[in-house]
């Protein structure tokens, strides 16, 4: 048996250098292809138009101030329905959505109708309870690739449905809690 003290001999690392980077390769690839490119697809189903023309006057044997006159309002109430499909392994949240109108005239944004407003503007509006179905907005949640379908109710002041048929555009931004906004189109 022999005592050797001098340095180890030295190895070549450069293989295992190399199955390394081909090793992280293969897993960058491989998260980019099975990751979706956005967190959710939105799909506008149809568009509903609610357009109510409200007056008021004084009512019989009420009391009326000499010189006011009647009061009249046109307001237009757009009814979105969508589906929103989660891609994502993971639960995503809504915050409050945006919409903008686009008319000859300028932009218009529009206020977005809280789901727990919903049931004092039905009872004020029963017509518009047959438009609506699963209100959404903020604070909605879309479970891990599952779908999320309801409406989103649009409220644009002082306006009448011609001014929405006249319209040069008008979209909708979903905003998400934790994710990018998506805007996407209206019909």
């Amino acid at each position: 048996m022999s005592l050797n003290l001098g340095p180890a001999p030295e190895r070549n690392r450069t293989p295992a250098i190399l199955i390394s980077i081909v090793a992280l390769a293969a897993i960058a690839a491989a998260i980019y292809y099975f990751s979706p490119r956005t967190p959710a697809k939105i799909q506008v189903e149809k568009v509903d138009l609610f357009a109510p023309h409200t007056e008021s006057k004084a009512a019989k044997g009420g009391v009326h101030i000499l010189g006011t006159p009647a009061y009249t309002e046109d307001n237009l109430y757009v009814v979105v329905h969508v589906s929103i499909a989660n891609n994502l392994g993971l639960p995503i949240f809504l915050n409050t959505p945006e919409a903008t109108l686009t008319t000859p005239e300028g932009s218009i944004a529009a206020t977005v109708v809280n789901p727990a407003a919903v049931p004092a503007l039905e009872q004020s509006f029963p017509t518009l309870s047959t438009l609506v179905t699963q209100p959404i907005g903020s604070e909605s949640e879309i479970a891990s690739r599952a779908t999320l379908e309801g409406s989103i109710i649009l409220f644009f002041p002082t306006l009448t449905d011609a001014a929405w048929k006249t319209k040069k555009s008008a979209t909708l931004t979903i905003n998400f809690a934790h994710q990018g906004p998506q805007t996407i189109d209206l019909p």
